[in-house]
């Protein structure tokens, strides 16, 4: 045997045998649970399992569904919990639910490319009101998965489960970066992922960023919002140009920085005659008295 026709016979066996991790839950489309709703593009597709018809879902164990499955010959399949849920799609228009999901992650992450979104009610109904608002739980856009609700004119509250499959621009990292150390294109670089679970929101914009880091960061990491501070736009020693704000006057002079300040901060400066003044800071070594 040829080494390409080795490369093609280790391709072929890689495929065939690959593993099928199982979901925690599925939704179907009728009320029965076939292979085709687990493995995409199945050899033969069959019945595994029927649904109750006035119950819209069925719970299987992990290690009954993996049996069910050998009997057809998928012997690779791996189950990360002990049930696997199925619930029969409800027949509603969820449009506008996917558009609110769709704005509330537009919002946050400017740059995403959003493949999919699928929503369904947490049991089945036939159909929901007209007029409704639509609430998220806090920090939902730092999932890709998680739960809304609809309020009714009535005030009650329909729960649903979404998934969001989507694309966006993150920055990593290049080399361990020191307390304090500027945040910039020489320390970072840019990359895309697949949207996944966040415990603060994803920096993605360096051009924009006068920040530095809050704490040591190791190579490699995903920079969050709680990574970095505002960049000291003056620095204890420094000398500044101090403007003061008033009506009737415009003075501009240079006093000695007593303290390090970010922009917005109120910091202590020393004039030229040794008085100690109050400042805010406007800019690089520049700040005003108001």
């Amino acid at each position: 045997m040829n080494i390409k026709n080795l490369f093609f016979l280790i391709c072929f066996q890689s495929l065939l045998f690959s593993s099928v991790t199982l979901q925690k839950i599925y939704y179907v489309d009728n009320d029965y649970i076939s292979i085709s709703d687990l493995i995409k593009s199945p050899k033969t597709d069959a019945i595994l399992f029927n649904i109750n018809k006035s119950k819209h879902s069925k719970r299987i164990k992990s290690k009954d569904l993996i049996s069910k499955l050998h009997t057809y010959g998928y012997k690779d399949i791996i189950a990360k919990h002990s049930y696997v849920q199925f619930s029969k799609k409800s027949p509603i228009d969820t449009r506008r639910i996917k558009s609110a999901i769709k704005t509330l992650y537009q919002n946050n992450y400017p740059n995403i490319d959003i493949i999919n979104i699928l929503v369904e009610p947490r049991s089945f109904i036939e159909k929901i009101p007209d007029t409704y608002s639509i609430g998220f739980t806090k920090k939902s856009y730092l999932r890709n998965q998680g739960n809304l609700y609809i309020r009714t004119l009535t005030n009650k509250k329909i729960f649903f489960n979404y998934q969001i499959n989507a694309k966006i621009e993150i920055l990593k990292t290049q080399k361990r970066i020191h307390k304090d150390e500027p945040i910039s294109r020489i320390n970072t670089r840019e990359e895309n992922i697949i949207l996944g679970k966040f415990r603060a929101l994803p920096l993605n914009d360096i051009d924009n960023l006068y920040v530095q880091a809050k704490h040591n960061l190791k190579k490699g990491k995903i920079l969050t919002k709680r990574d970095v501070i505002g960049l000291y736009a003056i620095k204890k020693g420094a000398n500044i140009n101090i403007n003061v704000v008033d009506k009737n006057l415009a003075i501009s002079y240079i006093a000695k920085a007593n303290q390090n300040g970010r922009i917005g901060d109120m910091i202590s400066a020393t004039n030229r005659h040794g008085k100690k003044i109050k400042v805010i800071v406007t800019g690089k070594n520049m700040a005003e008295i108001r």
